[in-house]
């Protein structure tokens, strides 16, 4: 008996008793590992039973290797994991800290480099792995300067070899370097991989298959309690800054630099969804493309088996109260109303002295004038939609062209080398130029239907297909902003204009796009909702760009009012749209700031509304 009581003693012993992990950094302490330090300091891994030992980097260490031998439980890599995967290393990636990475190359202000080939023969500190340096290599690549064009000098981590020149430019963090720039006083230039369409993940957490099969549960605990570590480290940047100054400042940085640090990984860290460490596979195959360009990896990937089946988190439904948006729409339209009837009485108040004849010869030099102007605005709005669909053919087109430019900086290169190429890759390379290709020729064709339309005829449409056509215009510009969007549709036909439609829209979308990138909020959604009955459409358009000041609402549809700068903006977007809807539609169209709940997070943002007539149902 006394045996018996003994196992069990033993059994619950091992139950309960805390379970000890290692996890490996890619570096030395900082801000860039600010979640895991707050999970332990905060409690987060106590409360799941686990106590983890962090542990710094040093050069000495092949991060996937640790995790390989058992050296270590989890680990901090980079999107190069892709190729460890495809080397045959057992890895899978449980999420990205970091959306985008912030590896990047930084020059001197006086340096009179002021564009990527202004690199060429020049000295640039990087270094030793091409894994990791992928995406500034693809940088170059994509301006035609392959290695053989450039000096590469081994890294010695010191930016006082940039300050003196030594060397010409350094790849750095955008969260490090800068900030050691601007308190020495010294003027900087920095060349980002995401401004020339290579958008890299970065600090990526990882294990490998074995580990999770031997321990789910330990694994999904600990996944979830460093989420919740970098949720607050976000949230709270000035108590995490103080965390990681008192406990693991072992670089000797101040305060102040590790709070810079913070917002500035903040602004690289959330996804479209609003998340933290979300993994889209689209995007990892857009990585893998360029890891087969740069001759990195030389086959695919398993992508299911290389995400975490818990990384991606559950979407929650949301539905808007279309009879509190109908009311208050009816109020708004009513005052307009009011308001415009009396603005025109006091207008035309003072024409009543006049005779008859001096009211007819007023009357004709107004119409001349009002022609005058309508003609003007006409011509201007025409210009201001053809400068907005030639920035949306321009975000579609900037990654397909990288990628033709990179496989022909392939070809060239191998050519000079005196590399030979098999028939096998050639036709790999030529069959990626061509998909790439036949995509531009499809959004020129896209963009082509949408400019020859009949402006001037009412033929039906269908709403959804015309919401479809508008989504497929702006989505990557949607994308490469990190904008979602949502979309829900009623299926009804309207009896108007489709182009025109698609237009008024379309300033809408651009508008809000604008708002959420200005504002650099966290949580960036866009959401298209339309609803049809036996009166019309209602469609409502919101976004999380923080909203409209009171004063803009008021005028916003007034010709030549806008909140942007002079450079980015002609005021005639919204004023286009207000008489495309009232004008051609005899619909209506308000605008105010509304708040509301999406996925957990609270929204605030600026909402139109939108109503047509003379709808038949499918």
């Amino acid at each position: 008996m006394k045996k018996f009581i003994l196992i069990l003693f033993l059994l619950s012993t091992s139950l309960f008793a805390v379970q000890k992990v290692v996890l490996q950094l890619d570096w030395l302490n900082q801000f860039q590992f600010a979640g895991y330090y707050v999970a332990q300091e905060m409690g987060y891994y106590k409360e799941v039973g686990i106590d983890v030992e962090i542990k710094e980097f040093n050069n000495q260490i092949d991060l996937s290797t640790v995790i390989e031998k058992g050296e270590a439980d989890f680990a901090v890599g980079r999107s190069s994991l892709l190729i460890d995967k495809i080397n045959g290393k057992d890895v899978v990636a449980l999420g990205a800290i970091l959306q985008k990475d912030p590896l990047m190359l930084i020059v001197n202000d006086d340096s009179n480099i002021s564009s990527l080939s202004d690199l060429k023969n020049k000295r640039i500190m990087l270094t030793d792995d091409a894994k990791g340096t992928a995406s500034i290599m693809a940088m170059l690549s994509s301006s035609g300067i392959t290695q053989k064009d450039i000096e590469i000098i081994p890294h010695s981590f010191n930016l006082d070899d940039l300050i003196k020149g030594k060397v010409d430019a350094v790849a750095s963090y955008i969260s490090n370097e800068p900030i050691v720039m601007e308190e020495k006083g010294i003027g900087y230039k920095i060349f980002h991989p995401k401004d020339y369409g290579f958008q890299f993940y970065s600090d990526i957490l990882f294990t490998s298959s074995d580990f999770i099969k031997k321990n789910p549960k330990l694994t999904k605990d600990f996944y979830e309690a460093s989420i919740k570590g970098w949720e607050y480290a976000f949230e709270n940047i000035s108590n995490t800054a103080e965390i990681i100054y008192k406990h693991y400042n072992t670089q000797d940085k101040t305060l102040i630099q590790f709070i810079k640090e913070g917002e500035i990984l903040k602004r690289l860290a959330y996804s479209k969804k609003g998340t933290i460490g979300y993994l889209d596979i689209d995007r990892l195959n857009d990585i893998m493309k360029v890891y087969k360009v740069l001759g990195l990896a030389s086959s695919d990937v398993d992508l299911g088996s290389f995400i975490y089946e818990y990384n991606h988190p559950k979407e929650l439904i949301f539905k808007l109260s279309y009879d509190e948006i109908f009311h208050i729409a009816f109020w708004v339209i009513i005052f307009l109303i009011i308001l415009t009837f009396g603005m025109l009485f006091i207008s035309f108040q003072k024409h009543w002295l006049h005779t008859q004849g001096d009211l007819k010869k007023e009357i004709a030099n107004q119409k001349e004038e009002i022609e005058k102007q309508n003609k003007l605005i006409l011509l201007q709005s025409r210009m201001a939609a053809i400068g907005e669909m030639l920035s949306n053919i321009a975000h579609q087109w900037r990654q397909p062209l990288n990628i033709i430019s990179l496989n022909t900086v392939k070809i060239e290169t191998s050519i000079l080398l005196g590399n030979k190429m098999t028939n096998e890759d050639l036709f790999e390379i030529t069959g990626e130029i061509n998909r790439q290709s036949q995509y531009l020729s499809q959004t020129i064709e896209d963009f082509k239907n949408y400019f020859n339309s009949n402006v001037d005829g009412l033929t039906p449409f269908n709403l959804g297909d015309a919401i479809q056509k508008l989504n497929k215009l702006t989505k990557d510009t949607f994308n490469n902003s990190h904008i979602d969007i949502v979309v829900r549709v009623d299926d009804c036909t309207l009896a108007q204009n489709e182009s025109l439609f698609i237009q008024a829209l379309l300033n809408i979308y651009n508008n809000a796009i604008q708002a959420i990138i200005e504002k650099e909020v966290p949580y960036r959604y866009f959401f298209v909702d339309a609803k049809c009955d036996a009166n019309g459409a209602i469609i409502t358009l919101k976004d999380s760009g923080g909203g409209i000041n009171e004063e803009s609402i008021l005028k916003i549809f007034e010709p030549y009012y806008t909140t942007k700068h002079k450079s980015k903006g002609t005021g005639l977007g919204m004023y286009i749209t207000y008489g495309i809807i009232t004008g051609q539609f005899n619909g209506t169209i308000s605008v105010n700031n509304a708040e509301y709940e999406y996925m957990g997070h609270t929204l605030k943002g600026a909402e139109f509304i939108i109503t047509i007539p003379i709808v038949k149902k499918s």
